[in-house]
Order: C-alpha cells, then sequence, then structure tokens
C-alpha cells in the first residue's frame, strides 16, 4: 500500500486538502457545509454526481449519505458547518471531508496518508487535550463509497501531528525564503476567525499568537442583512457566496460574475450588489487592522512595519482585506496561494515526518525491506 504525506484544514468556510503525486502537489478546497442526502433521489432528479465540483460520501459503517461542499448548499437550507463547535475538529464532518478530497485527490483504490492538521493559535495554546482528541477521531482503517464509484475505496489515516495555524505557512514561506531564525509573523484570514502567529524561527511567540472570531462569514452576514433590510427578502447562503466571490475576483482584477438576483419580480443591479459587500468588507477590514495593532500592542504604522519581517497574509480573507492591511504594513506579503497556504506548509511537514518514520521502521528491522511505499 502507498502513502502519502497530507495536509488537512478543517476551516469553518472552506476545507483544505495537499498532499504529493509523483512529485507534484495537489491542492483542493470545498466549502465546509454537510446535508444529508438521498443518493437515488439525487440520481433521479439527474443530478451527476460524478461531476468534480460534487462530492457524496458514505462510510461503510454509517447508514446516511453526506452531501459536502457545493451540493449540500443546493440541497438543504440548513447544513451543518460547525462554527463556534471547538469540538469540530475532532469529529465525523472532519473526518468525512478529510476522506473525501483525499480520495479525490489521491485515484488508488487503497491507500494511506499520514496527516499534518492545525487549530486556531489561541485553541492550541488553551486546550491541549482537543489535540489528542483529534488524533483519536481521525485514526483508523476506513471503506467507503465516493460518488458514482462502483468499488469502494478504503484509505489508512494516521494523524502524525497537530501544530498551531500559521506554522504551515511559515513552513512553507520560510523554506523557500530561506530565512530559518527570523522573527516571522502570520495573518491568517478565515471565514470566521482571524488568528495570529509569530515565531523565532519554527518555535512559537505565545504572547503574540492571538486570534479573534471576525472574518470574511462577519462581512458576509452583513452583507446579507443590509440586503434583506433593503429589498425585504433573505438571500440564500448559495447567493451570498456567489455575491461575495464575485466580489473578490473583482479585487483582483478578474471579471466578476455577480448571480442573477432579483426580489419582486425585480432584477438587482451589480453595482447595488457590490456597493452592499464593499461597506461590509471595508467595516470589516478595520476591525481586522485594529485588532492586528492592539495585539502586537503597535501605536503607530513605523511601528508596526517594523516588528516582524515577513509579515505573510494568508487565508481566503486575503481576496478581502488585504489592501487594508497593507497600507499599514507596508511589507506585508501574499503567497501565490493563500488559501492552502497552510495546507501546503502541514503537507510539506507531514512529508518529513513520514520519510523519517520510514527509515527509522527500517532501520529498526535490522536491514529487512519495509513494505511501506511513500509517494
Amino acid at each position: 500500500m502507498k502513502w502519502y504525506p497530507y495536509g488537512h484544514d478543517f476551516g469553518n468556510a472552506e476545507i483544505g486538502g495537499v498532499t504529493v503525486i509523483n512529485g507534484k502537489t495537489v491542492s483542493l478546497s470545498i466549502p465546509t457545509a454537510f446535508a444529508k442526502v438521498d443518493t437515488t433521489a439525487l440520481r433521479n432528479l439527474g443530478v451527476n454526481v460524478d461531476q468534480s465540483n460534487v462530492h457524496v460520501m458514505q462510510l461503510e459503517d454509517e447508514e446516511a449519505a453526506y452531501a459536502i461542499g457545493d451540493l449540500a448548499l443546493q440541497q438543504a437550507i440548513d447544513v451543518y458547518h460547525g462554527r463556534g463547535d471547538i469540538q469540530r475538529y475532532a469529529s465525523r464532518f472532519s473526518l468525512r471531508s478529510l476522506l473525501t478530497i483525499a480520495a479525490t485527490l489521491i485515484p488508488d483504490a487503497e491507500f494511506g496518508i499520514y496527516v499534518v492538521t492545525g487549530l486556531p493559535a489561541e485553541t492550541y495554546i488553551k486546550n491541549a487535550a482537543l489535540r489528542s482528541a483529534i488524533k483519536e477521531s481521525l485514526d483508523g482503517t476506513y471503506t467507503f463509497t465516493l460518488n458514482d464509484e462502483k468499488a469502494p475505496r478504503r484509505v489508512v489515516v494516521e494523524v502524525a501531528t497537530v501544530v498551531m495555524e500559521g506554522a504551515g505557512a511559515l513552513i512553507a514561506y520560510n523554506d523557500r525564503s530561506g530565512n530559518k531564525m527570523t522573527e516571522s509573523a502570520v495573518i491568517d484570514i478565515g471565514g470566521r476567525t482571524t488568528d495570529l502567529y509569530v515565531a523565532r524561527g519554527q518555535v512559537p511567540v505565545v504572547e503574540y499568537c492571538k486570534g479573534k472570531p471576525v472574518g470574511v462569514e462577519m462581512a458576509t452576514q452583513m452583507m446579507m442583512d443590509s440586503f434583506e433590510n433593503k429589498y425585504d427578502r433573505p438571500l440564500s447562503l448559495l447567493e451570498a457566496r456567489e455575491i461575495m466571490h464575485a466580489y473578490a475576483a473583482q479585487s483582483q482584477g478578474e471579471i466578476a460574475r455577480y448571480p442573477e438576483v432579483s426580489s419582486y419580480g425585480q432584477t438587482i443591479g451589480h453595482y447595488d450588489l457590490e456597493r452592499l459587500v464593499k461597506e461590509a468588507v471595508t467595516q470589516v477590514g478595520s476591525e481586522i487592522v485594529s485588532f492586528v495593532a492592539s495585539a502586537w500592542r503597535q501605536s503607530d504604522r513605523d511601528a508596526v512595519a517594523a516588528s516582524f519581517k515577513p509579515v505573510l497574509n494568508i487565508g481566503g480573507g486575503v481576496f478581502y482585506f488585504y489592501n487594508f492591511l497593507k497600507k499599514r504594513i507596508p511589507h506585508l506579503s501574499r503567497p501565490d496561494d493563500p488559501v492552502h497556504a497552510n495546507c501546503i506548509g502541514y503537507c510539506t511537514l507531514a512529508g518529513r515526518l513520514l520519510i523519517r518514520k520510514v527509515q527509522t521502521g527500517s532501520s529498526s528491522s535490522n536491514g529487512s525491506s519495509t513494505s511501506i511505499r511513500i509517494f
């Protein structure tokens, strides 16, 4: 059986996964949304569950199948996303998402994944027991079906370690930049939280590692509330997500594809949708900037700029809030793939630990060959 290093990021807005196949790093993100579905009914309705943006999985020991990601948002009004539930990191939902993305990325019918995952800074510091609970909930051998595949998959999961979010990005970034012992910082803006991580080399500076429940979802909710107040009808989660993504694309110089939204037969113009998002993003962006300055005890722009180098901005919030932070921290930088920055580092660390494990196993077997094959 072949083993792969794997980075798992169970965010409250997006689920990310990164692994290495034939020397190439591959990644995937899907919305954090779960809904029980009837697969027979889906097929009767003409839903092609073999599309790349459709994920339906069923564990062998469970009666129900789950739609994960976009299909869950399409099929259910109330979906599970785990926001506010700290135990979600050690839940069956995390396991389902891990297996789904891993099996989507890796084509083998049977394989093993050596997993590194992360926790928000304050959760990691204050809740050591949760790290053990994550390993206990994810470790194991699982048989399940994915989408329309005829034969079930068999995957062995072993959690190598749980690290602090932000550490993953610095593993990837500092490895590439060659800065091994600098005092580095990460501002990780996700769906629900903004987490700050500072390390000297790879040793966290705990007093600067903080988190606050403010992120893209706060701006999304503000936009949804403003929309309902103005147009007297609520937006669905799917509509809100599409509106936010269109704004993010526009902010990156791409074509903004706002969804067609109407109220009582009147189509709402893209300009009006953009204005609602911009107002919400500006308000939340100001709050994030204030939080960073306060957490790092900086009182003026020059002090912030001189604090840590590099300062890396990662997470899906980069597409909304990077420019706000850049004005306050001129040397702020962002990776090419901010969404998967942590996951790439997790996968890098998982690969090192997997190689070390194989080498240790080979040494302890007195020269006999190991049965583990790795990526």
